[in-house]
């Protein structure tokens, strides 16, 4: 039985609610969901282990995150039906939805925005989109529900000044919303006066309207509650770094996604890893993706796994990180789902079949390898989904769902 409070008086005792002055209120779940797509792939003979069930003998590449095996699950053979009619980069957009095509699909929202609409309520940002890399049209991955772009962030600086630091126009920024919603009430006031003499396809076309300006408006009173709101202060400073180092800009970004996570000013990040041209790494020198494309040749693979490593290294040094971070429920490793995956599962002959996609979580069922052939992605994403609190049975081209 929990510790209870309980007072006497007169002969009669009474047993109070749990109290949390006294220690005795339990502390509301908190989860979270940082997602990781490398644009380019991983070289997946050295990824994916040849057999299933527990990791005995990892990998060249998986071994970079043996400290997370005990919560590790490998899930392999996955698609993306609704990207295979794309070319080149292309589809690569889809990944985290399933489609990559606006016109043709079924599913307007990817896994990360679809996480934020459950979890980014209660924070000061719904979700933070980064990108380690120069930001290209086809390396968008993030979409909201009405399809379009979520905005990626790729200046370290400016992420930290979104996350940190006060506005010098602060006060300015509080009259124009005041203005903003002052303007959605008036418009929503003349439209409504308009309703009674429209016909019935007008309405529809009204009440799309309304539920436009609802959303607006929601997204107005949200920004005025934080913008009186101080912005956390952290012991911090961005590093100098190459704009032409993987490594550089990697580290920075998962920093910035850590602190992020660590002052609670999101719970949905995104971190992409791009088409990257030109770089600089451990002494080599060249194109990331032609390294990708690397038509098996052994001197491309040999430079193309330094990059990987390095990566993989980068993101368990993080995970490690989590683990020591403290939180109100523990660690910010027991509060979060770290979800990797890649755009493309072939970069070489720029195919989207077999899909790697790796989960780290305290909560993880059964770690080790899964093979899933030639099921849908958003399996994957339907039961991410629906441990942080999601109750629909379907997303996307989902059949079905994943032990996660």
């Amino acid at each position: 039985m929990d510790r209870r409070t309980l007072l006497k008086a007169a002969g009669v005792s009474l047993l109070l609610p749990r109290l949390e002055s006294f220690g005795e209120v339990k502390k509301k779940p908190v989860k979270r969901l940082f997602t990781v797509v490398n644009h380019l792939g991983f070289y997946q003979p050295n990824l994916i282990p040849k057999s299933k069930g527990t990791i005995k003998e990892a990998p060249a590449l998986l071994s970079n995150l043996k400290d997370q095996f005990d919560n590790l699950k490998v899930l392999s053979g996955f698609d993306n039906p609704g990207v295979q009619l794309g070319l080149g980069h292309t589809p690569c957009v889809g990944i985290l939805s399933g489609y990559f095509n606006k016109l043709q699909r079924k599913n307007r929202i990817s896994v990360d925005q679809a996480a934020a609409e459950i979890l980014g309520h209660e924070t000061r940002l719904k979700s933070l989109v980064l990108q380690a890399g120069q930001n290209l049209n086809f390396s968008q991955v993030s979409w909201d529900k009405h399809g379009l772009p979520v905005y990626q962030w790729d200046n370290p600086k400016d992420i930290f000044n979104v996350l940190f630091k006060v506005e010098e126009n602060h006060q300015e920024q509080k009259r124009i919303l005041t203005e903003e919603k002052s303007i959605l009430d008036l418009v929503y006031k003349h439209a409504k006066s308009m309703e009674k003499n429209l016909n019935n396809r007008d309405k529809e076309k009204i009440d799309e309207y309304f539920t436009s300006v609802r959303e607006v408006e929601k997204s107005v009173k949200k920004r005025t509650y934080w913008s009186g709101k101080p912005k956390p202060v952290v012991d911090y400073k961005v590093p100098q770094y190459s704009s032409r180092s993987v490594e550089d800009y990697v580290q920075v970004m998962l920093d910035l996604s850590l602190l992020a996570f660590e002052s609670d000013s999101t719970r949905v990040v995104t971190l992409q890893i791009p088409f990257w041209e030109s770089f600089k790494q451990d002494n080599i020198g060249g194109n990331y993706h032609d390294f990708s494309h690397h038509g098996k040749k052994p001197e491309k693979i040999k430079k193309l796994m330094v990059m990987e490593n390095m990566i993989l290294s980068k993101l368990n040094e993080s995970v490690n990180k989590m683990k020591s971070t403290p939180s109100l429920n523990g660690s910010l490793f027991d509060e979060t789902t770290t979800f990797v995956t890649a755009s493309m599962g072939n970069a070489s002959a720029h195919t989207f079949m077999d899909l790697p996609a790796l989960v780290i979580g305290k909560d993880i069922k059964n770690p080790g390898h899964e093979r899933h052939a030639n099921k849908p992605m958003c399996n994957i994403y339907l039961s991410i989904l629906q441990s942080l609190g999601m109750n629909q049975d379907k997303f996307g081209e989902s059949d079905g769902t994943v032990e996660v």
